[in-house]
This record gives C-alpha cells, sequence and structure tokens, in this order.
C-alpha cells in the first residue's frame, strides 16, 4: 500500500511539473499561453498632428475592445498599449525601446513617418517589427524586414494626383497643364516634391512652382503669391487637415482660384466642406461617416460600445479600426502561441491579399512588398447634398 502511495504521489508530481511548464512556457507575449498578446502602438496625442493622431488611436482602441469582447484571438485577449510620441523623434525612440522590452510583439502607429525611420535600426535590432503610416522610399526599398506601412508612401502622392489631373485635363479644356505644388517640409515630403517635377515634365505639362511651408503653417502669403503669379491650372498640395485649411485660404486670399488636390491627410469632411467644390483630397480608407457602407455601419456599432464615437471624425479613425484587423488576422496566422515579434513578422508578411470588407481598396502585403496600399479614391464637398461626394472608384495611385 505504501509503495502505491508513493507511485501515485510521483505521477501527481509529474503532472504538477508538466502544468506548469505549459503554463510558463507559452507566449513570449506575456508568459503562459492564455496570457493576453501584448501590442504597442506610438501616436501623435499631443503634438502638431494630434488632431488626426487621437482618432487613429482611438479606431485601433475600439476594434480590440470589440476583439476582446468576441473572445480575442486564439482564446487569448489582446494588450493594446498606446504611448503618445507627439510626433518628436526622441520620444518615438523611447517608445520603441520600452515596449520592446515589454516584449510587445509589434508596435503600430508613428503617423509622423520621420519617427519610423529613426526608430527602426533600434526595432531591428530587437526584433520588434513597425507597423506605420508611410514614409520615404528608404523605408521600402529594398524592403526592410522590420518596416511594414498600412498607408502609401509618400511618393506615391504625386503620381495618385497627377494620375487624377490627367483624368479631367479634357473635361477642363487644359490640353498641357500647368501645375503649381505646394507641400510641408518633411524630409518625405522633398522626395515626393522632387519625383513630381519629374513627373510633371515627363508628361509634357509644366511644373511653375513649388512652394514650402511648415508642419504647423500660421500664415503663408509669400508662397500663395508666388503660386499666384506662376499661373497655374492646378495646385498639387501636399499637407494634413490643419495645414491645408492654412494653404487653401492662403491661396484663396491671393486669388488662385483653380483647384487644389491633396493627399489623404487632408481629407477629413470638415475639411473638404470648408474649402468647398474646388478643393479635392484623395482617401485610402473610408471616412467613418461614409453612408451605405455595412462595414462603416459595424466599425461605427462597435465604437459606440467602446466609448469611442466622439473620436470618428476623419478616415484615420478607419485607418485604426484596420490596424486592429491587420493584428487579429496576423495573429491567427502566427498561431495560438506566437512567441516573438520575429514569429509576428513573418506571420504579417505571410498574410497576402487582405480584404477590409469595404473600408478600402483591396490590402497587400508579401516578401517583395511591405506597403499595403495600393489604391485611392478621390472626393470633393457637395454642398447641396452637404456631404462629401466621391469623385472616383478606388483607383491604382501608382503603376
Amino acid at each position: 500500500m505504501k509503495r502505491e502511495r508513493s507511485r501515485w504521489a510521483a505521477v501527481t508530481a509529474g503532472m504538477a511539473m508538466v502544468t506548469a511548464i505549459a503554463g510558463c512556457g507559452g507566449g513570449g507575449a506575456g508568459g503562459a499561453s492564455d496570457d493576453p498578446y501584448k501590442i504597442g502602438m506610438s501616436m501623435d496625442l499631443s503634438g502638431a498632428i494630434a488632431f488626426n493622431g487621437k482618432p487613429a488611436a482611438a479606431g485601433l482602441r475600439a476594434y480590440v475592445s470589440d476583439l476582446n469582447k468576441r473572445g480575442g484571438v486564439n482564446g487569448r485577449k489582446v494588450d493594446l498599449k498606446i504611448l503618445d510620441d507627439g510626433s518628436d523623434v526622441a520620444k518615438g525612440r523611447v517608445n520603441i525601446q520600452q515596449f520592446s522590452s515589454e516584449k510587445r510583439l509589434a508596435i503600430f502607429g508613428f503617423i509622423l513617418s520621420n519617427l519610423s525611420l529613426a526608430g527602426l535600426p533600434v526595432a531591428e535590432s530587437r526584433k520588434t517589427p513597425i507597423v506605420g503610416l508611410g514614409g520615404p522610399g528608404k523605408l521600402f526599398e529594398p524592403v526592410k524586414s522590420y518596416f511594414f506601412s498600412y498607408e502609401l508612401r509618400a511618393e506615391r502622392l504625386e503620381s495618385a494626383i497627377l494620375n487624377y489631373i490627367a483624368t479631367r485635363t479634357e473635361g477642363d479644356g487644359i490640353e498641357k497643364p500647368r501645375v503649381a505644388v505646394f507641400s510641408v517640409d518633411t524630409p518625405s515630403n522633398r522626395d515626393m516634391v522632387e519625383l513630381a517635377v519629374k513627373n510633371i515634365k515627363s508628361r509634357g505639362w509644366t511644373h511653375t512652382t513649388t512652394q514650402y511651408m511648415p508642419v504647423a503653417p500660421t500664415d503663408v502669403t509669400a508662397q500663395a503669391a508666388e503660386i499666384k503669379a506662376s499661373d497655374p491650372d492646378y495646385v498639387l498640395l501636399s499637407h494634413n487637415d490643419a495645414g491645408s485649411l492654412v494653404a487653401v485660404r492662403g491661396l484663396r486670399a491671393q486669388g488662385v482660384t483653380v483647384p487644389v488636390i491633396n493627399q489623404w491627410a487632408g481629407s477629413a469632411d470638415a475639411t473638404l466642406k470648408q474649402l468647398g467644390e474646388n478643393y479635392i483630397a484623395f482617401r485610402t480608407y473610408a471616412s467613418p461617416t461614409e453612408k451605405n457602407n455595412p462595414a462603416v455601419d459595424a466599425m461605427k456599432e462597435a465604437a459606440t460600445k467602446a466609448g469611442e464615437a466622439e473620436s470618428m471624425t476623419n478616415p484615420y479613425f478607419t485607418q485604426g479600426w484596420v490596424a486592429g484587423s491587420l493584428i487579429e488576422q496576423t495573429l491567427k496566422k502566427c498561431g495560438q502561441d506566437c512567441p516573438s515579434g520575429e514569429k509576428f513578422r513573418d506571420a504579417l508578411e505571410g498574410l497576402g491579399e487582405i480584404d477590409t470588407n469595404g473600408l478600402s481598396g483591396p490590402l497587400t502585403v508579401g516578401p517583395e512588398s511591405h506597403e499595403m496600399v495600393s489604391t485611392v479614391r478621390f472626393f470633393t464637398w457637395d454642398k447641396a447634398g452637404d456631404t462629401a461626394k466621391p469623385l472616383t472608384d478606388w483607383i491604382k495611385a501608382f503603376e
């Protein structure tokens, strides 16, 4: 009998050891295999671009809240931590260091692409993928193992806008258009401007002038006067919503009445409405104000339950929501364990074509390209209907 009790005690001790190993060995994202997956987001919540950074963060929070209410992924919840970088390079680096020390599987966000560029060496050394918002070509070519983007790279902005101008010149009765370029002064946008000038000239058009303004402009009188004097048929603009309001009002004050065509960062309903029908901007994601879109309706419902409805002010919210979907799909592919940033990176790269259910055109990722967005949709304001009016369907931003 004593021998039998001893044997049973040994078996019980062995089972306890197996249980302890199973409990401690699971996810590098947090210890036990049922611990939350850890994800980070570095976003401008207090700086010059916070008016767009806050909706982007709210969109991701809303998705993760909804995801966790649905039971999470692979039986595990998602632990999302969002840190403010204020669009400051030093703060961005510190955030990357903190997230990697906490063994978070990936870092999303970085609304100012300079932060992705500056922080990537740290992320690479720690094998923590950054999933950011665009940036200069050097972030994409050659492909960087630990950088992905769920937004167009900066250089694509010009081709999308010039392609649109090409579609409307005949209707406007202009055979060889004259195009002025008015851009925010950042490294990635300087690269974009250089390509825009080359592209304009290669089409046989005339580049009239290039003018720059700061990230947070207050007075653009001098630049607007130069653009007026250059006599353009169109102005290619590149700035965010707040910058666009200053830039376009400055142009109009100097008598520049031609169409001003901007990128996704200046496409909020409020911006379109204030700047009127001769202001056009493309979107890479559907606005949360869009009607007759079931995916938008579902997003609104979930955001309301998560207490984030007031942040649904522009497409940045949708962008954050889609980031949440990317996290869910990547974790499913990575598996129940998903032990490291390196494994998360491998799973993300292997997603291929990603269906956002109507919240954008198709997103695509693979070993050859980590730039997921390739399509855009142009909008202006319909005063009669008091709504943003699409001028195109989802069309290719580049060839």
